[in-house]
Parts: C-alpha cells; sequence; structure tokens
C-alpha cells in the first residue's frame, strides 16, 4: 500500500496543471471534430484530430511515469466536456435569438 501512495509525493504541480489543460484542450477537441466531421469539413477535422493525438500523447508521456497524473486528466476531461456542452448552449441561445 506504501508503494502505491509513493507517487502521490512525486507530483510536480506544474505538470498536474500542464496535463489538466491538456485534457481539457483534447476534450474541448473532441467536440470541436465531431462537430466538423458531420458538416463535412474535411480540414478543420483533419487538423483537430492532428491536435487531439498531439495533447492525447502528452497526458500519456505524464502518466506513463507516475500513475496519479490520471487524476488532474479525468478532472480535465470533466472540466472540458462542461466547457463545450456550456459553449454549445451559450450559441444556440444566441442562435434563437437572432432567429
Amino acid at each position: 500500500m506504501e508503494s502505491f501512495f509513493s507517487g502521490f509525493y512525486e507530483l510536480e504541480w506544474a505538470e498536474a496543471l500542464l496535463v489538466f489543460g491538456a485534457t481539457v484542450l483534447s476534450d474541448m477537441l473532441w467536440a470541436f471534430y465531431i462537430r466538423r466531421t458531420n458538416e463535412g469539413k474535411i480540414f478543420w477535422a483533419a487538423v483537430f484530430s492532428a491536435i487531439i493525438i498531439l495533447s492525447g500523447g502528452l497526458v500519456v508521456v505524464a502518466y506513463v511515469d507516475n500513475n496519479w497524473y490520471l487524476v488532474p486528466a479525468a478532472l480535465g476531461a470533466f472540466v472540458g466536456t462542461v466547457i463545450s456542452i456550456a459553449v454549445d448552449k451559450w450559441r444556440d441561445e444566441r442562435k434563437a435569438k437572432k432567429a
């Protein structure tokens, strides 16, 4: 059990914030990627796909060394989804007001 918690004490908070931010970005980009794919916008879907792979790879590299980095990654995924849905709702409300 002691070895399980030993990685927690080796967390670097700057790296944890980087993992969090990269996961928020990656999660939001998935939403943009899906939208652009559904709209048939090949170039932008490909751009978002490449950035998703880069940001996801950054996160994987971080938590391979220390599994505790999965915690900020999971929190980042949660926040990224919340932001994506909030932006969608805001955008839909603006469109409805203009119509």
